[in-house]
């Protein structure tokens, strides 16, 4: 297995499955998918994407003196799950992120049933619980990343 850089389109055939199920493929699209400082992520297993991640240059509305980048579209193939994918997608995406020296914080929009696991990898809650229509309860988290 190995973490590499992939298109947004390429993104979409574990976005699709996990995040948006049973919805058209362009649900899976993502404002600033294709702007030039996004940066995804896949795990790449037998020539297969199991697991992807997206960072976004958006800045967070809760932090806005910080330049930030949204972390998405964190998913791994229903097989791959528990098996450790989510936590090295999102390390190796703060090493990157961290080495371009601007970016000092990542944020996300978490399901409530993944709160726990970026909480586990030192990202906080900031503010209340919301509802995304047709997804569910999520729960905005943050991380400031150190030099």
């Amino acid at each position: 297995m190995t973490i590499k850089k992939i298109t947004a389109n390429e993104t979409f055939t574990v976005r699709n499955p996990v995040l948006r199920p049973g919805r058209p493929i362009e649900s899976c699209c993502f404002e600033l998918d294709n702007h030039p400082s996004s940066l995804h992520l896949g795990v790449e297993f037998n020539g297969e994407i199991i697991a992807v991640l997206s960072a976004l240059p958006l800045e967070c509305d809760d932090f806005p003196d910080q330049i930030s980048m949204r972390l998405r579209g964190i998913a791994t193939l229903p097989k791959f799950q528990k098996k450790g994918l989510g936590s090295q997608l999102i390390v190796e995406i703060e090493k990157r992120l961290l080495k371009l020296k601007k970016i000092k914080l990542l944020w996300l929009n978490a399901r409530i049933s993944a709160k726990t696991f970026y909480h586990n990898l030192g990202y906080k809650v900031v503010g209340k619980t919301f509802n995304v229509p047709g997804i569910g309860i999520h729960q905005r988290m943050y991380k400031k990343l150190l030099k």
